[in-house]
């Protein structure tokens, strides 16, 4: 009622974009009608200022995702549909370390910039183990920065006030990497914009309704090897077929992982794929080997660990004693006091992309498993680390120095 009287009187010019979506949900618009009317020139949208509209993603990735395409092109429509004013669903992927979640995030957004004229958005919200996340707070003045949107309020509430104003008056997509909260989310999240939030999460955000979930797993054995053609040549991998089979299953499925196998590999010409799969087969020194150059497997798995609540952290060593498949019945004493709290922290492990059910045995109980790399992150330490308390009485050598004498 406001914003009309203020129209008529020509106390402001144009609507603000939420007053000509109410309107337009009042007339009984249909979605796509309220799209087309959004899209209208001066619609309610006010442009960002020359020169102040944000171009923030990185490049994406210059290989094929396999195995990802219908992921890819769900998160497009949702992205796209921006435009009818539907952006209070965030765009979340979530999967295991290693999975491809920032490269598919990377994907999707530069599919879809064009659709944002007021600029593009991208906060790693953690670039690195060596310093703490970004706290909702940190985030909010940081997004406010990219946006141009003049100086920084001091207090908290005042500046997530201002930056819900300054989403209200443009078109931007949003993009946050390394997400492990839904604190970090939310300040991004508002109704009546065309607006886009989309999210590489570390661990499942229950608590954000509405969502647009997307969860990658592991590849399969024919997108594995349809990866390692992709960077080697069909040719190349089809000469060494078994161990080229042997390299895929040492990967595990980790899109990551089987990056760095053919990168290492395609520079290596002289080298042949059993040399690689030969160097995988100890899994001591497997995530030591899965690196090349800045990319490295156990980088990934190492952010991971470092977010974790200490208590988490010190549960998943104790649970390193396990071997194979395990219950919750497994994990009494050593791991855990009672059964619910084993329950209660696999429950944590499975929401953190830590570990994962793999079904039941005859009597009904279920079983789980650490994902591999996590598992051997927890059993062998980081790269040039030692534990003395890994195995009692044993030292742990890499297999290399131990063959040399």
């Amino acid at each position: 009622m406001r914003a009309i009287r203020n129209l008529e009187t020509g106390h402001t010019a144009r609507p603000r974009k939420q007053s000509l979506l109410l309107i337009a949900k009042a007339l009984g618009l249909p979605s796509g009608e309220i799209g087309r009317l959004m899209r209208r020139p001066g619609a309610g949208h006010h442009p960002a200022p020359p020169g102040l509209a944000p171009a923030e993603l990185p490049a994406a990735p210059h290989h094929r995702l396999v195995g990802r395409s219908t992921h890819l092109r769900s998160l497009q429509a949702h992205l796209s549909a921006a435009q009818d004013g539907s952006t209070g669903r965030p765009a979340v992927v979530v999967g295991p370390p290693g999975a491809g979640k920032t490269a598919l995030v990377l994907q999707a957004a530069h599919g879809v910039r064009d659709r944002f004229p007021d600029g593009q958005v991208f906060v790693d919200l953690h670039p690195n183990t060596s310093t703490a996340p970004l706290t909702p707070d940190e985030i909010v003045p940081r997004v406010l920065r990219s946006l141009g949107a003049g100086p920084v309020a001091v207090h908290p509430e005042e500046a997530a006030a201002r930056l819900r104003d300054a989403l209200s008056r443009r078109c931007v997509l949003v993009v946050l990497d390394n997400v492990d909260s839904e604190a970090q989310v939310r300040p991004l999240l508002m109704d009546g914009s065309c607006n886009a939030v989309l999210v590489a999460a570390r661990r499942e955000l229950s608590a954000l309704t509405g969502q647009f979930r997307q969860h990658i797993d592991v590849l399969d054995d024919g997108e594995a090897l349809r990866m390692l053609e992709d960077l080697l040549g069909a040719a190349r991998t089809a000469a060494e077929r078994s161990a080229a089979s042997r390299v895929l299953r040492l990967c595990g499925g980790l899109p990551l992982a089987l990056h760095i196998a053919g990168l290492w590999l395609s520079g290596r010409p002289h080298r042949s794929l059993r040399d690689l799969a030969d160097r995988l087969t100890n899994e001591q020194d497997r995530l030591r080997f899965l690196r090349v150059g800045d990319l490295s497997l156990e980088a990934s798995v190492a952010a991971c660990y470092s977010s974790l609540p200490a208590s988490v952290r010190a549960a998943l060593l104790r649970l390193r004693r396990m071997s194979g498949d395990f219950g919750v019945d497994d994990m009494l004493p050593e791991v855990t006091a009672s059964p619910g709290m084993a329950a209660d922290l696999l429950d944590e492990l499975i929401d953190r992309q830590l570990a994962h059910a793999v079904g039941t045995v005859t009597d009904g109980r279920r079983l789980y498993r650490l994902h591999d790399p996590v598992r051997q992150y927890v059993t062998y330490g980081p790269v040039g680390s030692w534990h003395p308390e890994r195995i009692t009485g044993q030292v742990w050598l890499p297999r290399q120095a131990a063959h040399s004498g």
